[in-house]
């Protein structure tokens, strides 16, 4: 039990040293970072059996992988009280409707009966845009699809007047689309991504490294080069994203430098919550995010359980949005 013990905690501590200093340094690194969460589900097991008599020495050793934990994830392992305020004036919508999903009507309704103000979508196909523009496009007269592509692209849906749009190649996969409105006096950049996808369960097991590793490539360019494009725009900005990649995954890291994560700066609320039919974003394996950096503070971050015929909940985020904008 002893070495046991000992090798399981070396492995995890190694692990996040390894993390913090060297990242995706290479192939089998960036596999760990991706399931790293599924290593500290034996904790309350081996904890459990270490309190024994026999073993009580060892209880002790624990906390250093609960430690870690807590790092890695607490702002969703405490729960709050949720506080409804008249303060939450804006509302955010990031939503992976399924490149082969045909529920066009459920699509639609996801969206009308949660009223975001700005909408990203993800895996946007041209007949699906046609169908939501007309279910939509009275409540949503203004949207952008990106360039096309087989599995779907990204796109947007707005409430308020675009004042500029464009498309952002992103050199990898699908594009961003990149919008800017005014919104309470603000003026926000807004932008829909979905980075490169892994889809490991295709490649051939000899070549599986080599396909991490550019995939991994890719998907980090497309985080940077989003980012650089938001820095240099300026301002109050909000990115809508499919990212493919977990909290302890490079991308991720990339995009939090200089934006917040809101369901991380929402953390875990409990009670009553201002919409039907939703729990909170804590999900600790994620994959889709909505960032935000400047004139924001949300207010609640939540999944809606009714997916519209998608394989992703779609994430509705309130902020309270500063009137005098930036």
């Amino acid at each position: 039990m002893k070495i046991f013990v000992t090798a399981y905690i070396s492995i995890i501590v190694l692990w996040f040293f390894l993390w913090l200093t060297v990242g995706d340094a290479n192939w089998w690194l960036i596999g760990l970072n991706r399931i790293i969460l599924y290593f500290f589900v034996p904790v309350p097991l081996l904890f459990s059996l270490a309190i024994l008599p026999r073993h009580r020495k060892l209880a002790a050793w624990f906390i250093v992988p609960v430690l870690i934990f807590v790092f890695l994830y607490a702002p969703y392992l405490f729960p709050k009280p949720v506080t409804v305020t008249n303060e939450a004036n804006f509302r955010v919508m990031s939503y992976n409707v399924l490149f082969s999903n045909s529920d066009y009507d459920a699509v639609s309704n996801v969206i009308l009966t949660y009223q975001p103000d700005l909408i990203a979508l993800q895996e946007v196909r041209p007949r699906m845009m046609k169908k939501l523009e007309k279910q939509i496009g009275t409540d949503y007269p203004y949207s952008l699809l990106g360039t096309e592509n087989q599995y779907g692209t990204t796109a947007v849906f707005s409430k308020h007047p675009i004042l500029n749009s464009y498309v952002l190649d992103l050199q990898a996969d699908r594009p961003a689309v990149i919008i800017q409105t005014e919104i309470n006096n603000a003026t926000i950049t807004f932008a829909s991504t979905h980075l490169r996808a892994y889809g490991l369960r295709w490649v051939l097991l000899p070549e599986i490294p080599n396909a991490i590793r550019q995939r991994t490539a890719e998907q980090n360019r497309q985080a940077q080069l989003l980012l650089e494009e938001i820095e240099k725009l300026g301002g109050t900005a909000i990115i809508g994203c499919d990212c493919n990649s977990k909290e302890t995954s490079g991308s991720y890291r990339i995009l939090a430098r200089d934006m917040n994560n809101a369901a991380r700066e929402v953390g875990w609320r409990i009670g009553n919550y201002p919409f039907a039919n939703v729990k909170p974003d804590i999900n600790l394996n994620h994959i889709d995010y909505i960032f935000y950096r400047g004139q924001l503070a949300p207010t609640g971050a939540y999944k809606i359980e009714d997916n519209g015929g998608s394989d992703h909940a779609p994430l509705l985020v309130t902020f309270n949005l500063n009137q005098n904008g930036e």
